[in-house]
């Protein structure tokens, strides 16, 4: 391990009360992986829902999954796939854990998350310029990091196709759709893909379980709804201190999930 990640961790351990890596018992693979990445992190596995041991039919009988408002918070309709929901649910879970166990403030990784080797020499300045009152940081995610001329435009349109009705997106999260500057290490977070590196404080874990009961949003949904709705004061590591594993040529590790 070389110096700088040992003390991005040890940063990282001093700051957090807890860090959380989700896994399915099934992922040995990935936890021996994940194990090696991070020496000199203190974490623990947490072991979410298994989308081969439910049925949907199940969870909307017991009131867990409501497919419905699934579908009405789904920019296209679209409905929750098992992989999905189980995604939502464990990390429902983990706020609930956090809540339960008295943690004031958590990281939560997924068990394919990879440092960046050179970005974790930024851990101290994100953590000094991170504003008192943030309930959200993703340190790693995906997309709508910059807005370009294109980028404008595709807001332009967005707010032209909710204003007659065709798009469910308001005005409000349309504007915030891509991060905006904030600090030499920091901005505020747009609509973002990816649930794999985040932390959260107590008040985000309170409103996330109060929008994720029944379930109803994909995991990363619930963030950027939250995000950009101004639900939760929310933030991005610039650039990502995390990234999200990817198989050769870019191409996605098979996924527990989906």
């Amino acid at each position: 391990m070389s110096q700088t990640s040992q003390s991005a961790f040890e940063s990282l351990n001093r700051y957090y009360d807890h860090i959380y890596v989700l896994s399915v018992e099934a992922a040995t693979d990935r936890r021996a992986q994940f194990d090696a990445r991070f020496k000199g992190l203190t974490y623990s596995y947490f072991f979410g829902a298994d989308k081969n041991r439910f049925t949907i039919e199940q969870l909307q009988e017991e009131g867990i999954f409501n497919e419905s408002l699934a579908r009405k918070r789904h920019r296209f309709d679209k409905p929750m796939k098992a992989g999905e929901i189980a995604c939502s649910w464990s990390h429902r879970l983990i706020y609930a854990d956090m809540l339960i166990k008295g943690h004031h403030r958590i990281l939560i990784l997924e068990d394919d998350a990879v440092p960046d080797i050179v970005a974790l020499r930024q851990v101290d300045l994100i953590l000094k310029e991170l504003p008192k009152d943030a309930e959200l940081l993703f340190w790693g995610w995906g997309k709508n990091g910059e807005r370009n001329l294109a980028g404008w435009w595709k807001q332009l349109v967005y707010h032209v196709q909710h204003a007659v009705g065709f798009l469910k997106w308001d005005h409000r999260v349309i504007r915030n759709l891509y991060a905006r500057p904030f600090s030499g290490h920091l901005k505020k977070a747009g609509f973002h893909d990816f649930t794999y590196a985040y932390a959260i404080n107590e008040s985000a874990a309170k409103k996330l379980i109060e929008m994720q009961t029944p379930i109803q949003y994909i995991a990363d949904n619930l963030l950027a709804h939250a995000s950009t709705k101004g639900l939760i004061e929310a933030y991005t590591a610039w650039p990502k201190v995390f990234l999200h594993d990817e198989g050769p040529g870019g191409q996605a590790r098979p996924s527990y999930i989906r």
